[in-house]
Formats: structure tokens, C-alpha cells, sequence
């Protein structure tokens, strides 16, 4: 077997250990004169070939990938993706986790999808969901695991949300061939775990919610990475402060162009 040309690798050596004091990110194309499947087998001939799976992660949502009147999704069974269609009559199955994929996000031409895992070695996949094909992949982002990735509306800007400690936000212009991803300073240990984030469309805005908690990101401007400007507001004990019972944040909405949200708990309260 030849394996594939492994191109572009490099280190985000430019970023602050002071802000980020996990393994070196390193970024991979897979270059397009050998056959992806040498690294991401999805054919496997051998008599242990996976051919169909029965059942799904329960923590990955289920994501549209319709385009031109059909019928296709995506979801998780394990460390496999498999991208569904309208009969549920065929499964195609992208495989190249090594662990249980914990998140995943679709750009909204549905043509580029993110898959990840969570362990100490990292492995984030960008897929071609029109040629069925891995793009490139991301390795070492973060010491202790992720727990979400998001994908901008023009699929250009990756977003990660890293679990704690030294709890932070990544941001990745794959499709630019940046070798040096941003990674946004380090979630306050004052504050409780976040475990939802999200954006607006400018990119100027990020927020992130906890159980009782909303982190708000301003001042970004991207491509420009010097994160020291970036301003954190941080909301605590939302629900307590007002006498609420607490349910779980699970959604936080920012109004464009006012310094306004909504957030929604797990219970219907906004």
C-alpha cells in the first residue's frame, strides 16, 4: 500500500504559550495524487470490512445534507460517519477516527463537513461531502479533549471549544491554507465549564454558555491574531440572580448589530 503525500505541515509556533500550552496543532493535506482511501480506508476488501451499522452517538445531531431535492444525512455510529439517504436503502461510510466522533458541523452549501473526536490526540477530519472525500485534518489541538466544533455559514471558518482545563476557543481558516490557526484567550477559571458556543456571521461576535453561565467574544478580528485585544464579558448565575429555577443553558442567539441576546434553557425559558 503507498501511502498518501503528506504536505503543508506546520506548527502554530506563533501562538503565546501563555495562551495555549497544548501539544503544537498540526495541520494536513492530503495531497490529491494518491488515493485518499491509502489513509482513510473506506473500501476495505479484508473479511473484517464494515458494510453496515445499526445505531448512532446519541450526542451528535443528526445533520442535513440535502442538496438539490435529495434526500441525504449525516450522522455518528462510533468512530465511522455515515451519510444516509431518503430510502435508508444505503449507508456510505466515512471512516479515519480512531475514537467515537463527539462532534460534527456542515457548512451551509453542505458541501464541507467536520468531524471530530476527543482525545489527547485529537483528530479533526474536513470532508468533501460532494465527492465523499477527506480534505485535510487536524491533529494535537488541545491536551485533554474538545467538545464541539462549529463551521461558519461559508464554510471558510472552523470553530473549536476545547474542554477544561485552560478551556478556550480555536479558530481554523482551513480553506485558506492558514498554517496558524487562532486560538482566543483562555476561559477564566472563575467561570463554570462551557459546554455550547456559537457565532455571528461577521465573525466579530462569539459567545459561549455554561450550565448558568455566557461568555461573550468581541473585538475579533480575523485574520489579524493578536488575541490580546480580544475582549471577554462574562455573565454569571444568570438564573440565580434573578430568582429562577436553574436549568441548563443550551442555546444563546446574539442580535446583530445590538448588544443584545436571548438565551434559551433546557426547560423553554428565555
Amino acid at each position: 500500500m503507498v501511502l498518501p503525500q503528506v504536505k503543508d505541515i506546520q506548527t502554530n509556533n506563533d501562538i503565546s504559550p501563555s495562551l495555549f500550552s497544548a501539544d503544537k496543532i498540526s495541520i494536513q493535506s492530503i495531497a490529491k495524487s494518491h488515493s485518499d482511501e491509502d489513509f482513510f480506508p473506506t473500501n476495505n476488501h479484508s473479511s473484517l470490512s464494515l458494510s453496515w451499522t445499526i445505531g448512532m452517538n446519541y450526542n451528535v445531531p443528526l445533520l442535513n445534507l440535502s442538496i438539490n431535492g435529495k434526500t441525504r444525512y449525516f450522522y455518528a455510529a462510533g468512530n465511522v460517519g455515515m451519510i444516509g439517504t431518503g430510502s435508508g436503502k444505503t449507508q456510505t461510510l466515512l471512516q479515519g477516527h480512531i475514537s467515537n466522533i463527539v462532534s460534527a458541523a456542515v457548512s451551509h452549501d453542505k458541501q464541507w463537513l467536520v468531524t471530530a473526536e476527543s482525545i489527547p490526540e485529537i483528530f479533526l477530519i474536513v470532508w468533501n461531502t460532494y465527492t465523499l472525500k477527506p480534505v485535510k485534518y487536524l491533529t494535537n489541538i488541545h491536551n485533554i479533549g474538545i467538545i464541539r466544533v462549529y463551521i461558519s455559514h461559508d464554510g471558510k471558518l472552523i470553530s473549536i471549544l476545547t474542554e477544561i482545563p485552560n478551556q478556550h476557543i480555536i479558530l481554523w481558516r482551513w480553506s485558506n491554507n492558514d498554517v496558524n490557526p487562532i486560538v482566543l484567550p483562555i476561559i477564566p477559571t472563575v467561570c463554570e465549564r462551557q459546554s455550547w458556543f456559537t457565532m455571528i456571521e461577521d465573525r466579530s461576535y462569539f459567545c459561549t454558555t455554561g450550565i448558568d453561565s455566557v461568555v461573550f467574544y468581541s473585538n475579533i478580528k480575523i485574520p489579524n491574531k493578536d488575541s490580546d485585544h480580544v475582549k471577554l464579558e462574562i455573565h454569571s448565575n444568570i438564573q440565580r440572580n434573578i430568582g429562577q429555577r436553574i436549568s441548563p443553558i443550551i442555546f444563546c442567539y446574539m442580535i446583530p448589530g445590538k448588544c443584545e441576546a436571548v438565551i434559551i434553557t433546557s426547560n423553554g425559558n428565555e
